[in-house]
């Protein structure tokens, strides 16, 4: 793991804010069929890598069925509720992670995760793992405005009083990133405005580590240094930034969210061009010639951005001191909860498995706190929760509301793969929950879940341990001098 870089001189971020606010499709039919949609352009993007001998495999999509959005009837199919351990939703474990660092934390999302984060709040304050209900608050989504921008900036003004007063901003969805403490100190957060920590299959995954699990990195950059090569990247799940920093952000609605029949590369090149008059030809014609040969498909082990010319074209088109960079080594924070394989298939399949070893619930959450500092919470939290099962309407029919988008997505696929010939034996869709509702693990290809356990057990807990004395340490020393 990465060391601990804290400095007494360092302004750590205080303040977290966690985005539970996603896309909403207009109806459960309307989701089914870009569920669908995708899963057939990822198929037939990956056979035809494969036939013509693609020499970056990293870079093919993976096979996975998006958690996609819809409200029908007033149930709210949000992933955010979606249990990943007994009836624990998605969205306890980063507000855990954040607030029992001592974080002052927002959440943005729908009415009904501000219900669970009530419960939550409740029960750190009735334990006294919370000084005050204010440092966890709860900001309802517009589902008129949906945006990632719309969560970053809603989230952000919530917890923050001074412009320069730097931001966590954190997807919903990190179910065992707990150690949120090398984020809180990183050690660009003096000098830059808006910070993006790109995964690195190279840097979370070194030699010598096993590859806990299969990621698709779409791009490569070449990283600064007296030895640089390059590493394959994608997209942080974790930003930091100011009051600045978040105007700028304002851009990655256009990024996101291209035109019809673009990609975000489309998007990405757009951006550069904008930017070029205020950086050197140099690093926008680079990007340039990256951006052309990645959407003809003409990428090889060689080609990647430069880190300088990212930095540079980043805070160009921001209008901000902006740094990209690669220095995450945690793999929690690389996998978040964007589909089904993901939620059930590895997260909920390490953490039951743990809970169901022993012969009742309050063991099996005393052998969790090997893997998880914050067990005994969560299982004091499975009690609280319980009343919300008959209120919130996803609960009150789960789990046959995930049985039911499985079967209907299985259906479809089966029909239109066998159109293209590519229909196998086993379903499209692993079934996670039996006929009864029990869940039933199943792991994707790629997927090591008991090195992922050891990993967890061992390096990651042991590294979280040392990081919170850590900045522990600083915190007190900081108090003293004040």
């Amino acid at each position: 793991m990465q060391p601990y870089s804290g400095s007494q001189e360092r302004m750590p971020a205080m303040c977290a804010a966690i985005g539970a606010s996603h896309e909403i499709f207009e109806s459960s039919e309307a989701a089914l069929n870009a569920v669908v949609a995708r899963r057939l352009a990822n198929r037939q993007e990956i056979e035809q890598r494969r036939r013509r001998h693609d020499p970056c495999p990293q870079r093919s999509p993976l096979e996975r069925t998006p958690l996609l959005r819809s409200i029908d009837g007033g149930l709210d199919d949000t992933k955010f509720l979606y249990p990943v351990l007994d009836n624990l939703p998605l969205i306890v474990f980063p507000l855990l992670s954040y607030a029992l660092a001592g974080l002052r934390v927002s959440v943005y999302g729908p009415p009904e995760v501000g219900r669970v984060l009530e419960v939550v709040r409740s029960c750190l304050l009735r334990d006294g793992m919370l000084e005050e209900g204010e440092r966890i608050v709860f900001v309802e989504e517009d589902r008129s405005k949906v945006s990632i921008h719309q969560s970053f900036r809603c989230g952000a003004e919530a917890v923050t009083t001074q412009p320069d007063e730097p931001v966590v901003w954190s997807a919903g969805d990190l179910v065992l990133a707990y150690d949120t403490y090398p984020w809180m100190i990183d050690r660009h957060i003096l000098s830059h405005e808006l910070i993006f920590n790109l995964n690195a299959r190279q840097v979370v995954f070194p030699p010598g580590m096993p590859e806990l699990f299969a990621r698709s990195y779409l791009d490569s950059m070449r990283l600064d240094g007296n030895s640089p090569r390059a590493v394959d990247v994608k997209e942080p799940n974790v930003l930091i930034f100011t009051a600045a920093g978040l105007r700028g952000l304002g851009l990655l609605e256009e990024i996101r969210r291209p035109r019809p029949g673009k990609t975000y590369v489309h998007g990405l090149m757009r951006a550069a061009w904008r930017g070029a008059r205020h950086t050197q030809p140099s690093a926008t014609f680079a990007f340039l010639r990256y951006g052309l040969k990645r959407t003809r498909g003409r990428l090889d082990t060689r080609d990647g951005v430069a880190q300088r010319h990212l930095v540079a074209l980043a805070s160009a088109v921001f209008g901000v001191p902006t740094m990209v960079k690669a220095e995450n080594t945690d793999p929690f924070f690389v996998r978040d909860c964007d589909s089904l394989e993901d939620l059930f298939g590895y997260y909920r399949t390490i953490l039951q498995s743990i809970v169901d070893s022993a012969n009742c619930r309050e063991d099996g959450y005393r052998e969790l706190q090997a893997y998880y500092p914050y067990a005994d919470v969560l299982y004091r939290l499975t009690l609280a929760l319980r009343p919300l099962e008959s209120e919130i309407p996803l609960w009150r029919h789960w789990p046959q509301v995930v049985q039911d988008k499985i079967a209907a997505c299985n259906s479809r696929l089966r029909t239109e793969l066998k159109g293209f010939g590519l229909a196998g034996e086993e379903p499209p869709v692993p079934e996670y929950f039996a006929a009864r509702g029990a869940f039933q693990g199943r792991p994707s290809a790629g997927d090591d879940i008991p090195r992922s356990k050891s990993f967890l057990r061992g390096a990651y807990r042991a590294a979280f341990e040392e990081h919170r004395r850590s900045f522990r340490q600083l915190a007190s020393h900081r108090k003293t001098r004040s």
